[in-house]
């Protein structure tokens, strides 16, 4: 293994220099997504039952005790409870799209790295293609048959250290952007359904309060 790095030269370490950085973002962005693991249903049906009960104070809090996009989310609307359903909705919008840049960060960087990795294996093929020409005596057929397999060696290892590395990091990618996107529904989701839920809950109290009081009957008179 030591020898091959030797042959392939130089460009290696400038592959190995992407795939290392892919292998932190990759690192960082599956710490992130456990960390901010929750249930959203389980967490939605107690925000619900406690803002149907009128306990505002008791959901901001349970917000703010969560880790993760979708708690910051619905703590911004919880955070603003008397304002109309449009304007909840317009703040579970703004929300959701500063969460979106925290949840989508480095992803892209896999991709760059996965687009680089076999470039740089090509050009360090032809890089090595070009060296081996300009040696005098090849173009006249002196090049002697070591020094041929040598620079045939290093130009194809080259170029398949940085596709087999370009592989699996593509494969991350796509694995973390589709996780992203998932989260990202997920969070707008429960901003909206948790202004729907505030929006419901005030509706139906004021509609307790208008209703009229069921009447008394009058006592009726004692038979003689």
């Amino acid at each position: 293994m030591r020898e091959m790095i030797v042959i392939m030269g130089p460009m290696f370490w400038l592959i190995l220099f992407f795939a290392t950085l892919a292998l932190a973002v990759l690192a960082e962005r599956l710490f992130y997504f456990h960390r901010i693991n929750i249930n959203s249903g389980d967490f939605l049906r107690g925000l619900s039952a406690l803002l149907r009960s009128g306990q505002y104070d008791e959901c901001l809090h349970e917000a703010r005790q969560l880790p993760g996009p979708m708690a910051r989310v619905v703590e911004a609307v919880l955070s603003r409870p008397r304002l109309s359903r449009h304007e909840l909705r317009e703040i579970a919008l703004e929300a959701s799209e500063v969460e979106v840049y925290r949840i989508e960060r480095n992803v892209r960087t896999l991709l760059v790295c996965a687009t680089v990795m076999p470039l740089l294996g090509v050009l360090g093929t032809l890089l090595a293609l070009v060296h081996f020409y300009e040696q005098p005596g090849v173009t006249d057929g002196a090049a002697a048959a070591p020094q041929v397999a040598e620079t045939l060696q290093q130009a194809l290892l080259l170029s398949a250290s940085g596709i087999a590395l370009a592989i699996p990091t593509y494969l991350f990618y796509m694995y973390l952007a589709s996780r992203a996107r998932k989260l990202i529904n997920s969070v707008e989701r429960a901003g909206l359904e948790c202004v729907h839920i505030i929006a419901d809950a005030r509706e139906e109290a004021q509609e307790e309060v208008s209703a009229p009081a069921a009447p008394v009957a009058a006592d009726q008179p004692e038979a003689k």
